[in-house]
This record gives C-alpha cells, structure tokens and sequence, in this order.
C-alpha cells in the first residue's frame, strides 16, 4: 500500500508572514506611541479634508502648493469616504508600508536576488525604525518611499527590456506621482535613463526616453492646472525657494534652520501676506541665488555638510535622554540598525550578487536623490525613502555571505 506523502508546510518566514510581521509591529508602535497632529502632519491633514469636502487643498496655514501634493490627495478620497481622522490616515499608512513591502520583495527580485536575499530585504525593512516611526504620524515620506522603490524597480525591468514602450511609459507616470509626492524624487528618473543607456543604446534610448516624459506629464499636468487656477501660474510646489534660502543664507548651517532664525524672519508674514505663496517664494529663491553669487567658497563648504549629514547616523540628543531611558535604547538601535545596513549596502558593492549594470542604476538613482539634498538643507528623515534601495543591498550582501559560508561547510573538500 502506497504512503501518501505528507504536504509540505509552508517555510516559518515566508513572504506573507513577513508582510504581516510589517503591519504587526507597526500596529503596535501606533499604539504604544501615539503621534500628535501637528507640524507637518496637520498641514497634509489639512489639505486632504479640504479635498475630502470637494474644494481646493488647502492648508492649515491657507496656503495651496507649499506642501507636495501627493500624499494629501492619497488621503482625501478615504477622508470622503470614511471621515477625515488621524485613524483613517493611519489605515492608509498601513496599505502604504504593505505596498512598499511587496514593492522591496519585487525590486530584490528584479535585482537578482533568490529567495533569502528577498526575505531578508522584507525583513529588514519590517525593523527598520524610522519606516515604523513615519506609519504612526502623517508623513509624505509614507508615499515617497513606495514610489521610490517603484521607479528603481521599473528601471530595473527597463534594464531587461528597453524596447518596451507600454514599460517606459508606466515608470514615466509612477515618476510624475513620486515628484508629486515630493520633489526631491526629480532626479530620480536618473535611473530609469541609465536603464535605457545600458540596457541598449544611447540611439535606441531617445524613443523610450521621450514616452517615458509623455507619462510623466499625464500624471503632472492636472496638478499644473490646478495650482495655474488656484496661483495664477503653474507649479509644482511653492516651498522650493523657500527651501533654497532656508538652506542659502547667512544664517544657514546645513540642518533646518527656521525661517525666524534668518535676516527675513522679521519680514517674513508681511512678505507673503503681501506678495503670496508663490511670489513669496519666488522673492526668497532670488535671494538664496543672489546669496549663492556672492559667497561661492561658503556655498560649497555647506553643500559638504549637507551632503555629509545626509548620511550621518542619527544619534539620540540630550531630549531622547531626559524622556527616558528606553526610547535613548531604541535610538541607539536605530543607529546600530542603519550603521549595519550601510555597511552591508557598501559591501554589496564589491560582490557579485548584484550584477554591475543593476548596480549602475541603483546607485543612479541614489547619488540623484543624495545630490538634490545638498542644494537647500538636511532633515535625517529626509534619508528615508532612500533608504529601501540601501536595504536590498545590504540584503544581497549578507545573503551572499550566508550562502558561500554554507557551500563552504557543506563541501567535502572543505577543511
């Protein structure tokens, strides 16, 4: 009599066991650290309840485009549906980091992974800190993230195939909503252009390349029309000259430094109750580019700090200390966490798991993102859309080690 097999149990971490263990432990950071709606937060809150109730966004401050677009009119339609509250905002937050995980799981695919490198990229972002910090608050960075990784994940299917126009069109619209979520994502289309070079030729990238723009502006071209309605002239953001002179001036360090702490700060208010959004914005990028003219040596020596604190870890201050003993533990966790990713990421460099063209266009898209940072100033959660791509190398690396340590155990010609 013939045994019936027994079924083969599913692996204890799979890929669906790892996604829930990234909505689990970011349920239970909202819970145990409640985030208050302020700053930031309210402005995106907001600007979506203004939508959600079928206006012009607007936000807590009256204004229409000074902060990205993107993730507010992600929220507004469940805001219309379910009521504008941080607890929707949440749930949203929630979809956004299960997309972002599957996106790492498909991007590690794309970038040669097998099957441990993959679930140690999923993994690793399930414990990565500030990613569960930025789900308990409304952040843009909750948005920008998935779209980050999936620009770099069509690029990198772009690579394969960059004679496939329906492809290059697609990474084109998911670049446009990646800008509208945040315009520090512009040089991001770096890398789907590296793609199309490397995976053809410079020739043979110019078709692809121009439908690539012609889904970017679909995707762009409402919000142009909007903000020409609501501003008078058509833009993607008004805080980009602020950010040049906050970031430009002489007072500026590098780090965020508040517009009271400038020479305008006394001006401020009465400049932009005067002039707009948009003019007053306008009137401070030509003062940060006429700052810029006439200090060059200061201007490079701060662009080098920027681009500098980009990268440094984010140590806890004086404040972590005084609340308590275990949020300064958690802190130094969260550096130990990423000095561990950079190094791993650094090291993936040097081996083979990634193949090199991959590699171009990964690395692409991170010096764009990297450099656009050192022209106005440096806040550490800045890093983090970022930071998925660091996390699928470092996952590489460390799946290669793994492996080659265990082919080397199970050899017979091993010592």
């Amino acid at each position: 009599m013939a045994v019936t097999p027994a079924p083969a149990r599913a692996p204890a971490l799979s890929i669906g066991s790892l996604l829930l263990l990234t909505l689990t432990i970011r349920l239970a950071a909202h819970f145990a650290l409640p985030q208050p709606l302020q700053s930031d937060g309210l402005a995106y809150f907001t600007l979506a309840q203004s939508m959600a109730e079928g206006v012009w966004p607007v936000d807590n401050l009256g204004q229409h485009a000074f902060y990205s677009i993107g993730y507010p009119l992600v929220l507004a339609p469940f805001f219309a549906l379910l009521g504008a509250s941080a607890q929707v905002a949440f749930g949203v937050n929630l979809a956004l980091a299960l997309v972002t995980g599957g996106l790492i799981v498909l991007l590690a695919r794309e970038a040669g992974l097998g099957d441990l490198g993959r679930k140690l990229a999923l993994l690793g972002y399930a414990l990565w800190l500030p990613g569960i910090w930025n789900c308990t608050m409304l952040a843009r960075e909750n948005l920008s993230t998935p779209l980050l990784v999936a620009v770099v994940w069509l690029a990198l299917r772009l690579l394969r195939s960059p004679a496939r126009l329906g492809l290059a069109a697609a990474t084109g619209a998911v670049w446009g909503a990646a800008v509208l979520a945040g315009t520090s994502a512009l040089p991001l289309i770096a890398a789907p252009l590296l793609a199309l070079v490397l995976g053809g030729s410079v020739r043979r990238a110019v078709v692809p390349a121009l439908v690539m723009g012609m889904g970017a502006a679909l995707v762009l071209a409402p919000w142009a029309m909007a903000t020409q309605a609501m501003l008078g002239r058509p833009t993607l953001s008004t805080n980009t000259g602020f950010n040049l002179y906050i970031g430009n001036n002489p007072a500026a360090t590098g780090r965020f430094v508040s517009i009271a702490a400038t020479p305008i700060g006394p001006q401020w208010h009465a400049m932009r109750d005067t002039l707009g959004e948009a003019g007053a914005s306008a009137a401070l990028g030509a003062m940060a580019r006429d700052w810029m003219a006439h200090h060059p040596a200061e201007v490079a020596r701060l662009a080098a700090v920027k681009l500098a604190a980009f990268w440094a870890p984010n140590l806890p201050d004086s404040n972590d200390f005084a609340l308590s003993p275990a949020v300064t533990y958690v802190r130094l966790f969260e550096v130990v966490q990423y000095l561990l990713f950079l190094t791993l990421a650094g090291m993936c460099l040097l081996l083979p798991g990634i193949g090199r063209p991959r590699q171009i266009v990964m690395m692409g898209a991170i010096a764009g993102f990297w450099a656009l940072h050192g022209i106005a100033y440096i806040i550490d959660r800045y890093r983090d859309p970022v930071m998925p791509l660091l996390i699928v190398m470092a996952a590489a690396a460390l799946a290669e080690i793994v492996t080659n340590r265990l082919t080397r155990r199970e050899s017979p010609h091993a010592a």
